[in-house]
């Protein structure tokens, strides 16, 4: 039986840590007009386009690197297992409403400057 391990989330053919928390929402863009009837005539622009919530605990080492994401002015390639398909699917994304959090006591941790609560969110193109 697989696990989530077995299909890790890579942004820019990066695998990134499994996280605390990953949290899909799939909108349909619509533009809904009326005509002089009164009927509402609606186009769907867009089906299944995707908003990530995502939560870390990271070392100091992946924050520098999530953070560099989410300051990049460049589109993620992000690659996520659908359990539709049962592939990979690659999205186009950015990364938005970054926040980081220092895990108190932790900068003692040899080998690190400290360990960090990170979450934002990714919103496709």
């Amino acid at each position: 039986m697989s696990k989530l391990n077995d299909f890790p989330i890579l942004i820019n053919s990066t695998a990134i840590p499994v996280p605390t928390e990953w949290s899909e929402t799939a909108e349909v863009i619509e533009n809904v007009n009326t005509t002089e009837a009164g009927t509402d005539i609606t186009d769907i622009m867009r089906v299944d386009k995707l908003t990530v919530t995502a939560s870390f605990g990271v070392s100091s080492t992946w924050l520098a690197t999530f953070k560099g994401w989410a300051n990049s002015t460049s589109k993620l390639t992000v690659k996520i297992y659908d359990s539709v398909s049962n592939a990979y699917v690659t999205r186009y994304m950015r990364m938005r409403n970054f926040n980081q959090g220092l895990v108190p006591n932790s900068d003692k941790n040899s080998g690190t400057i400290g360990l960090w609560n990170i979450t934002f969110d990714l919103i496709e193109f």
